[in-house]
């Protein structure tokens, strides 16, 4: 399990706790913002995480962020709402109510393979079409995250049950 918000191990243990704290700390912001999106009527149905670069790309689609920085994202989903598995509620590390996310098996194959090498580059996470968030990959992610940033209890068990909603309708 993977834990995505801000804290982690030490001295070979250290190593693993920065590690962590980074890889949650990517994951925090990518969830954060995408918790907008799922709020929406849409259940979570444009909700998406694509490949994106620092460098050009050619064939990719070009993005001027606000600060300064280019990235060039490809077309197709890495991870969309489809690879929601599971989705509860927990706590973090701060003891705010959180989201505990989990990936299909196919959906963690595809993040993890893509994360594990593409390190110190950015994921683009997209909402309803918008680039919304490009936070870089400090480690490779896997099947299980925590979403933080959530407001309140009802702000984690409405995300919670608009993924449950598009899960049973799979079903």
């Amino acid at each position: 399990m993977q834990t995505i918000n801000a804290d982690n191990h030490q001295s070979v243990d250290l190593h693993s706790k920065v590690s962590t704290m980074i890889h949650r700390l990517i994951i925090c912001s990518l969830t954060c913002l995408l918790l907008v999106g799922c709020q929406s009527n849409d259940a979570g149905y444009d909700f998406s995480i694509k490949p994106a670069w620092n460098n050009e790309v050619e064939g990719l689609q070009h993005y001027s962020l606000a600060d300064d920085r280019n990235i060039w994202v490809q077309q197709g989903a890495l991870v969309t709402a489809e690879d929601i598995e599971k989705a509860s509620l927990t706590k973090d590390q701060f003891g705010d109510f959180a989201v505990m996310v989990t990936l299909d098996a196919a959906g963690s194959a595809r993040m993890s393979r893509f994360t594990s090498g593409h390190i110190d580059q950015p994921l683009a996470v997209f909402i309803d079409d918008k680039l919304i968030s490009t936070p870089q990959i400090r480690s490779t992610l896997n099947s299980q995250f925590i979403i933080t940033g959530m407001t309140d209890k009802a702000h984690a068990m409405a995300f919670i049950d608009r993924c449950n909603e598009l899960i049973a309708s799979r079903k």
